[in-house]
């Protein structure tokens, strides 16, 4: 579609150039013209310089129709693609949402071991089967960037779609990135202290001493995911719902 596009403006291109060559050689003939009388000659030739303007400006707008309409071609293809993107992201978020409320039980039974009491072997198990994992979100950022260093997001006619967009990829995923950062800061933190501290790491119960030293506590229970981190990991899901359906009513058969 794109080269049929292509190859009809090139026609009409080299159509209205045919016709400023032709008008203009016949411009300057009429010039050259002696057997006509002056205000004839210049009546003719100031319509063929009329004719030539028309064509020169209608040549002009059809370079600029043709543009636009290729320009919105690649913008449609790029939203399209975008909205994909945007529903990956809202769907591992929404996964990772899940994995903090595990986290959530998780560190919140660790920092409450108490160090006088048996914890339960199998609870104990399981609890340090999960401690060393972690998630983040790992948003699909290639196709905004390569059309933002591209200098096209302007190209989007749809000014709010385009603040929104610019909003989810400079403001909204690198403040999560930031809470994600220090959360997974954390996690290392804990490990560390367990892995210098634990002489024999298939005793549950060596670990279960380190965890309950006032350190390990203080550690494990900053690892209980905490509102800011939640609410950021939300707002990435309202803000990609947002464009997803300003995409939808611009393109609401695709």
């Amino acid at each position: 579609m794109l080269v049929a596009i292509l190859n009809n403006n090139l026609i009409l291109n080299n159509m209205a150039e045919q016709e400023l060559i032709k008008h203009t050689k016949k411009a300057l003939k009429i010039l050259g013209d002696k057997k006509s009388a002056i205000w004839h000659k210049l009546g003719d030739f100031i319509l063929e310089i009329a004719i030539i303007v028309f064509a020169i400006s209608l040549s002009i707008w059809v370079h600029n129709w043709s543009e636009h309409k290729n320009e919105q071609k690649v913008v449609k293809i790029f939203l399209l693609g975008l909205k994909a993107d945007l529903q990956a992201d809202v769907t591992e978020t929404k996964e990772i949402l899940g994995t903090y409320q595990q986290y959530k039980k998780l560190y919140t039974y660790l920092s409450g071991l108490d160090k006088n009491k048996i914890p339960n072997k199998d609870s104990l198990k399981t609890a340090f089967s999960y401690m060393a994992s972690y998630t983040f979100l790992r948003p699909h950022e290639s196709r905004f960037n390569g059309f933002l260093s591209a200098g096209k997001i302007m190209t989007i006619e749809n000014d709010s779609l385009t603040q929104n967009i610019l909003n989810y990829y400079q403001n909204v995923l690198p403040t999560l990135q930031t809470s994600e950062q220090v959360w997974l800061s954390k996690n290392t933190s804990l490990n560390d202290y367990v892995t210098d501290n634990v002489k024999d790491f298939e005793n549950d119960m060596d670990k279960f001493q380190v965890l309950t030293t006032p350190k390990g506590k203080h550690l494990t229970k900053r690892l209980i995911p905490w509102p800011q981190l939640i609410e950021r990991n939300k707002a990435v899901i309202v803000e990609a719902n947002k464009i997803i359906t300003k995409i939808n009513k611009m393109y609401p058969k695709q």
